[in-house]
C-alpha cells in the first residue's frame, strides 16, 4: 500500500464581520487578484500567483478557502488573506478557520477487481457501472467521506475531516480487500 498524498485542503473561515463585497471588490489586495460577478456568483473570488488555495467571501462575512496541498499551506493562506483584508481596508476583523476535510490520492499498489470489491466492501455501499464511469465508488454507512477506486489500484479519498481518520480508511479499505484477495 502507497503513501496517500494530499492533492486538497478544505476548509471554511469566518473573519466576524459583514462585509460590502462591491467595495472590497474595487480593492487591491496584495499578493490577491479579486474577481466579482455577483450576477453569476455571490461571492468574491481571492487567487493569487504566490499561494496555492482559492479563498472565496460571502457577505455574512464568512469565507470558504480550497486548494491547498497541506494544512500548514491552507492556514497560511487564510492568515495573509485576513491581514490584507485588515491593512487595505482598516476593519476590525476576528477571523477563525477550520479545515473541514481533505480530497487524497493513493495506490493500492495492485490491480483491484472492481467487481469482487463490491462484494468485499458491501453492495449497499458501493456503486459500480463501467459503461459510465471507470470506478468504483465507495460511500460506507455512518460516513461523510466517499472514495473512488480504479482497477489500477489507483485511490481518491474525499471528506474525510482528519489525516488520523483518513489514515485509518485507507489501511481499512487496503486490508477488507486483501482479505477476500482482490
Amino acid at each position: 500500500m502507497g503513501e496517500l498524498t494530499i492533492q486538497n485542503v478544505v476548509g471554511g473561515g469566518q473573519i466576524g464581520t459583514e462585509i460590502d463585497l462591491y467595495s472590497i471588490a474595487k480593492v487591491e489586495f496584495e499578493p490577491f487578484n479579486t474577481q466579482y460577478e455577483p450576477e453569476s456568483f455571490p461571492g468574491v473570488v481571492f487567487r493569487s500567483d504566490n499561494l496555492e488555495p482559492t479563498i472565496i467571501l460571502h457577505r455574512s462575512g464568512k469565507s470558504n478557502i480550497a486548494g491547498g496541498k497541506s494544512t500548514s499551506e491552507t492556514k497560511e493562506a487564510f492568515d495573509i488573506f485576513c491581514s490584507s483584508i485588515t491593512n487595505e481596508t482598516g476593519l476590525e476583523i476576528h477571523p477563525e478557520l477550520e479545515i473541514r476535510y481533505f480530497v487524497t490520492t493513493g495506490d493500492l499498489e495492485r490491480e483491484i477487481d472492481l467487481s469482487a470489491a463490491v462484494l468485499a466492501l458491501g453492495i449497499d455501499e458501493t456503486e459500480y457501472e463501467p459503461e459510465q464511469f471507470p470506478g468504483l465508488f465507495y460511500r460506507p454507512d455512518e460516513q461523510d467521506w466517499f472514495s473512488i477506486l480504479f482497477a489500477t489500484g489507483s485511490i481518491i479519498i474525499d471528506g474525510v475531516p482528519d489525516i488520523g481518520l483518513l489514515e485509518e480508511a485507507y489501511r481499512n479499505i487496503d486490508n477488507t480487500l486483501s482479505e477476500q484477495s482482490i
